[in-house]
């Protein structure tokens, strides 16, 4: 009863990876779990198909398999890395579904994303999800072509603020008021400034949640007496006696937590309903409507009730209150749950377009889909430490020099895809893994052009 969503998923796995069988099937088992925790349990599934570490990366396709794993997977880069085979699913969600034939794990999911399966002759999506950056993905509209009265957003630049060296502890303490357990996170200071996204990346328990409550302003110490981040008394709290830490509620914060809010589901009414009464400013907004609510899927759910909807359901709808609501920051904490890998595509997009190439904000975001994480980054923050007991936030830094410091402590590499650009994890020893490590570079920020080789031989 005390474990963590996590913890229970890591549990449940290991439950079913002990026990005898000749079939093993996993529904979505890297749920909940950080991309350290997901790459463990992916070498324990691949080691009950083909026996031992020192099987895998090398012939595996020589290995005789005595034992079967079949594994319903979102994340795009966990599913590469632990597949063999893969088939993929299309259909219209409620309604049908169809389950192509087994194809290779690059070939099956490249089709997938692309909307097109060659073998059937089949076309399932009229557009291909790529990861492709192009200046018309985030050309929304200019000035003079917006709608008579039309709200002009970006005037109110924030330009760049600083937040200095925080410290949070957190103590659980028994009945006898003792004290059980206790954590400290300690943040470094950083700057960071409009138009930017900045990715928290680190292990479950190091103190990300923690970090984006601090800046909502949320902790009881802070409770509206703490410092604006940016002010005067911010940037030297040390002159001041009792001094909280700083945070960027009085600046304007859109908050979506981690958990989903409960409120929402003892809310009595139509999706439709509750749009209404949170966000009506934003629903008069063309240019919402057309880039936020259609691209995820609130027409379709508008007149259901909300407590009814599905967990992908209430994240896409979390997702779109949050962007709907006036901030200057946005703080996001892993979108990414629940939903499916078209999806998690289709969410990335939409949050990067509107709040910062659009609205001209800031967004700081928890994501453990490396994907997901590597599609949005501007700046990386990387958490080290101790998982519950301490922990460091370091200062913002490039995308590059975070993916980088952060994968070295996974010991994992990873490369783009050409086709789609889709980031993709190297299977361990390969050849082009112990060439990326010798470098340095574990995230591979140009293509490799693969000439149809399978990924064993890269």
């Amino acid at each position: 009863q005390d474990l963590s969503g996590g913890e229970l998923q890591r549990f449940a796995a290991a439950c079913t990876m002990c026990r005898d069988a000749d079939v093993y099937m996993f529904d979505e088992v890297t749920s909940f779990l950080d991309i350290k925790q997901r790459l463990q349990v992916t070498e324990v599934l691949r080691n009950l198909v083909h026996g031992g570490k020192e099987e895998w990366g090398e012939d595996v396709d020589m290995v005789v398999s005595k034992k079967y794993v079949i594994v319903v997977e979102h994340d795009l880069a966990v599913l590469d890395y632990m597949s063999d085979f893969v088939q993929c699913l299309y259909g219209a969600p409620g309604a049908y579904g169809v389950v192509t034939s087994r194809s290779r794990v690059r070939n099956g999911i490249n089709q997938f994303l692309a909307g097109y399966i060659p073998s059937d002759n089949m076309r399932f999506r009229s557009y291909a999800l790529t990861f492709k950056v192009t200046t018309s993905d985030f050309l929304v509209q200019k000035d003079d072509e917006l709608e008579d009265g039309a709200e002009r957003v970006g005037d109110e630049a924030m330009g760049t603020l600083r937040y200095p060296n925080m410290q949070k502890v957190r103590q659980r303490k028994g009945e006898d008021g003792e004290v059980i357990s206790k954590f400290t996170l300690n943040i470094k200071s950083g700057s960071f400034s409009d138009c930017e996204c900045i990715v928290m990346m680190g292990e479950n328990g190091t103190g990300k949640t923690t970090f984006m409550e601090l800046l909502a302003g949320r902790n009881k110490e802070q409770r509206g007496k703490e410092a604006a981040i940016g002010s005067y008394e911010a940037d030297n709290q040390e002159s001041f006696d009792n001094a909280s830490n700083p945070s960027l509620a009085a600046l304007g914060v859109a908050y979506k937590p981690q958990a989903l809010n409960p409120k929402l589901r003892k809310f009595r009414g139509s999706v439709n309903d509750l749009l209404e009464r949170d966000i009506n400013r934003a629903l008069l907004d063309r240019l919402f409507r057309l880039l936020v609510l259609k691209p995820l899927g609130m027409e379709t759910l508008g007149d259901l009730s909300v407590s009814s909807l599905s967990g992908g359901e209430m994240q896409r709808l979390s997702i779109v209150l949050c962007l709907g609501t006036p901030a200057l920051v946005y703080l996001i904490d892993e979108p990414s749950a629940g939903l499916d890998c078209e999806q998690r595509v289709i969410a990335a997009k939409v949050m990067k377009r509107w709040v910062v190439n659009h609205m001209k904000r800031t967004i700081f975001l928890v994501e453990h889909d490396f994907v997901m994480a590597s599609s949005m980054a501007d700046k990386v923050i990387v958490f080290e430490g101790n998982p519950g007991i301490e922990a460091t936030a370091l200062a913002p830094c490039s995308v590059a020099d975070g993916f980088n410091s952060f994968l070295k402590t996974l010991d994992v590499t990873f490369r783009k895809d050409p086709i789609n650009l889709r980031p993709r994890i190297n299977k361990k020893n390969s050849r082009l893994d112990k060439l990326q490590k010798s470098m340095g570079e574990y995230y591979l920020f140009d293509v490799v052009d693969d000439d149809g080789v399978d990924d064993d031989d890269l």
